[in-house]
């Protein structure tokens, strides 16, 4: 249940507190004051889309926040999936919307996504405003109501999985049907390409080991004069490290025999000694065996010449083009055997379709089925709401299949006795469509939010009529909490809560408050919506007599 809703700085609210109760909460109040800023308040915590234009001349942002028990186990699953701990059955969801367009969301505290905040709204109120009468009449959203009211999600994924099946089997196949002479030209170019990449026999890696041995033998000069140097520092010329060393040697083994620490540093010296024999032997062989080597470099530039050109053709590295190559053998042999495969997947298409064909004839069953039922509920629903010549029906006819199946559905009415059947948009008002609407939501409510919004749902509605849809409105409010603005008194007598909007002007600036009213208060704003300014003595027993009759 919605219990509470606190703003911030919406518009030309500047801070306001509502303690929603269970039944019907009725929001009233004069054109201009604010009302739907409540409404976009609530549409703003449930993740709607919401604008910075929302924020309060002068303010650097906007808030809303909003608590909830929760009672749904759709909600309370999503809260576990989305790591949100509510052990204690409340959730309290925040947003927030800075002047740079930036929105932060939060659950219990903790910051979440605006899709995941969409994703629990949607479980949590149900806002129908008065654009939603608007696409009521537009027969692209008709599927969608029946669908939801047939509950047939197990028949729509079964087609759905089907239809994704049939597609890409499909879609293979258009893959390798492709033209005879473009198969060919194809061929051609893919057998050269294999060709010069097997018969270069590259090898992953090859191209970084040769560019260092490259490296090595265009230095060869500077390596061979080092080498010949660092030989003749260790045992050529008169003075050589060697030499040096062996003088040393000579001493500590000669104080040893007076000095036990001099014995150690000799035992040491002695094999720097050795080492420096087997190094200078090495140095030697090197520097003997360099002149060997130069003749490496021709074929090593020649292989990279090589490895540059296929760069431009396979790929910045040798492991890239090797990558190349197996993909090419790999599109050659798909487009030689292509028949083969082709007749393969055409079987495999005639029995995914057969598959495809019985789900859509399931789905469709599902929607045949749940229509007659929506068409009885629904006429029920609007002669009560004061339409009693009413005929609603749903029309389903057959279409290609597409991702939603087979069936192109459209909801039709006759309001008067002789008219035939037609599209909504083409024949209901305004008043007929609030009162279909607030058919179609009572109808789906036990599919939806706990929550159910209504933005002026009396729109174009007064009289009989009105009594009749407040009636509903209580009656629905009965098993699902209820939200309402509106311009009827008719609707605000059968609240349970009422809350008056209003507006000052004060130093310049626009402030919106809301007041909870009962009593006397409450009378005074019924007589008003009533009468406007002209509250008289009998306006004010009428709006009495309201409140007090709660007959349903």
């Amino acid at each position: 249940m919605f219990t509470s809703l606190h703003i911030e700085n919406i518009a030309v609210i500047e801070t306001a507190d509502i303690s929603f109760s269970a039944g019907l909460n009725v929001l009233t109040g004069e054109t201009g004051a604010g009302k739907s800023m409540i409404i976009d308040a609530i549409n703003m915590i449930t993740g709607g889309r919401t604008s910075k234009d929302i924020i309060r001349t002068g303010c650097k942002k906007a808030y809303a926040s909003a608590t909830f028990n929760i009672s749904d186990r759709t909600v309370s699953d999503l809260l576990n999936e989305f790591g949100i701990d509510a052990e204690d059955g409340e959730l309290i969801v925040s947003r927030e919307i800075n002047s740079d367009g930036r929105s932060v969301a939060r659950a219990n505290g903790r910051q979440i996504t605006v899709a995941m905040l969409r994703e629990l709204g949607k479980n949590l109120i149900n806002i129908h405003g008065q654009h939603d009468n608007i696409a009521l009449s537009d027969p692209s959203t008709h599927l969608s109501y029946l669908d939801s009211f047939a509950e047939n999600e197990t028949e729509r994924n079964g087609y759905s999985e089907k239809y994704t099946k049939v597609k890409n089997i499909q879609k293979q196949i258009d893959l390798l049907s492709v033209d005879e002479r473009e198969k060919a030209m194809r061929t051609d170019i893919l057998r050269y390409q294999i060709n010069e990449l097997e018969a270069a026999a590259l090898t992953p890696g090859e191209d970084e080991l040769l560019e260092k041995r490259r490296l090595s033998l265009v230095n060869r000069e500077k390596v061979i004069n080092g080498f010949y140097a660092a030989k003749e520092a260790l045992c050529g010329g008169d003075t050589n490290a060697r030499d040096l060393a062996s003088s040393a040697v000579i001493e500590l083994d000669y104080i040893a025999r007076f000095d036990e620490d001099a014995a150690s540093l000799s035992e040491r010296l002695h094999d720097v000694f050795a080492e420096l024999d087997d190094i200078s032997d090495d140095i030697s062989h090197y520097a003997d065996n360099l002149d060997d080597d130069i003749s490496e470099l021709d074929g090593i530039e020649s292989r990279l010449d090589m490895i540059r050109g296929f760069r431009r053709k396979y790929g910045n590295t040798v492991t890239e083009m090797l990558g190349f190559l197996e993909n090419a053998k790999k599109e050659l042999e798909k487009i030689e055997f292509s028949d083969e495969k082709i007749a393969v997947l055409q079987k495999e298409l005639v029995l995914a379709q057969s598959e495809l064909d019985k789900a859509s004839k399931k789905l469709t069953e599902s929607r045949k089925n749940a229509a007659e039922k929506l068409e009885k509920a629904i006429t029920g629903e609007l002669v009560f709401l004061d339409m009693p010549k009413v005929r609603f029906s749903v029309e389903i006819t057959h279409k290609q299949q597409e991702k939603d199946g087979a069936d192109s559905v459209e909801f039709l009415i006759s309001a008067n006795i002789g008219e035939d059947l037609k599209p909504l948009a083409s024949i209901a008002s305004g008043g007929e469509l609030s009162r279909i609407m607030l058919a179609v939501k009572n109808i789906l409510s036990k599919n939806g939010a706990e929550t159910l919004v209504f933005d002026e749902i009396d729109t174009g509605v007064s009289g009989r009529a009105a009594q009749k849809i407040a009636i509903k409105l209580k009656q629905m409010a009965e098993k699902d909490q209820v939200a309402v603005v509106t311009h009827l008194a008719q609707i605000a007598a059968k609240a349970d809560t009422h809350f008056v909007i209003s507006k000052e002007a004060k130093d310049g600036r626009t402030y919106t408050k809301v007041t909870p009213v009962s009593g006397e208060a409450r009378i005074n704003e019924i007589a008003r919506i009533m009468g406007g300014d002209s509250i008289t003595p009998a306006l004010l027993q009428t709006a009495r007599e309201m409140i007090d009759d709660q007959t349903l």
